[in-house]
């Protein structure tokens, strides 16, 4: 999902290099706090909406572990989320239960080929997300790696589904997705810029693979603020959905905030 890959980036923060001091930040500001039991927050605004609260032990958005709530909010759908997460950096473990509320789209009938959403009043549905991601150090970067399982937990019918957050269509009851990538780290650590391909491997259909790549850019601009994007454009897919269906990108600025840790307003 949007804000899975916007996590996996910040992972990978953690080790990079400190340098001297510049508007943005090259030392991660969470990587350096003690360990403690804490409550977190971390608001992301732009092309769509995320929040995320915890309540854990370790250390806030860097490497612990703890309880997760988050609710997503794009032009299509709302989702809440809840669920725990342990993330030891390299790897971060996810699990939830998310309610899902789309706000147009209805089932997909079980076809090779799509070429339309359907429209109309949207419909709820109860799923389970399970996720793994981190990254590693790669010469003057990082790899990285996020796989993706969704469980529809709702009795649908007979009818195949277009997941809103993931932007993908698949026959329930499950969609899997591994992604790969690389970003160099610039600015001392701050920047991170490259690009990542996602292959949806399990979607209960046939035809051609789904297959995205593209971009992705993570700025730590000060402490507490960050600015993070994607843009991925579908090079095989089964269907042939309009474009604003196929492409899964975001664009937003992320606000981090934790107990025992005072804010740092921009």
């Amino acid at each position: 999902m949007r804000a899975a890959a916007a996590f996996a980036i910040r992972a990978l923060l953690a080790a990079a290099a400190a340098g001297p001091a510049r508007a943005d930040e090259p030392q991660d500001h969470w990587q350096q706090g003690e360990a403690r039991p804490f409550l977190s927050a971390q608001v992301d605004l732009g092309s769509s909406e995320h929040a995320a609260f915890a309540a854990g032990w370790g250390k806030p958005h860097a490497m612990w572990g703890g309880l997760l709530v988050q609710g997503f909010l794009t032009t299509d759908a709302a989702a809440l989320r809840l669920g725990g997460k342990i993330d030891l950096q390299a790897i971060a473990l996810e699990a939830g239960l998310r309610l899902d509320s789309s706000f147009r789209s209805l089932p997909l009938p079980d076809a090779s080929r799509h070429t339309r959403i359907p429209d109309g009043n949207g419909f709820d549905s109860r799923l389970l997300d399970l996720s793994a991601s981190g990254g590693l150090p790669l010469g003057p970067g990082f790899a990285l790696f996020e796989v993706l399982g969704v469980r529809q937990l709702s009795s649908l019918g007979h009818v195949q589904v277009f997941d809103d957050l993931l932007r993908i269509a698949y026959r329930p009851p499950w969609l899997a997705t591994a992604s790969a990538g690389w970003v160099a780290q610039l600015r001392g650590g701050a920047l991170l810029l490259g690009g990542r391909a996602q292959w949806a491997f399990a979607t209960g259909r046939s035809g051609d693979p789904f297959i995205r790549l593209g971009p992705v850019a993570y700025w730590r601009l000060q402490p507490h603020l960050a600015l993070a994007g994607e843009l991925l454009y579908p090079a095989s897919t089964p269907d042939r959905l309009e474009l604003a269906d196929r492409v899964a990108g975001f664009v937003v600025l992320s606000y981090t905030a934790a107990t025992g840790d005072r804010p740092q307003l921009p």
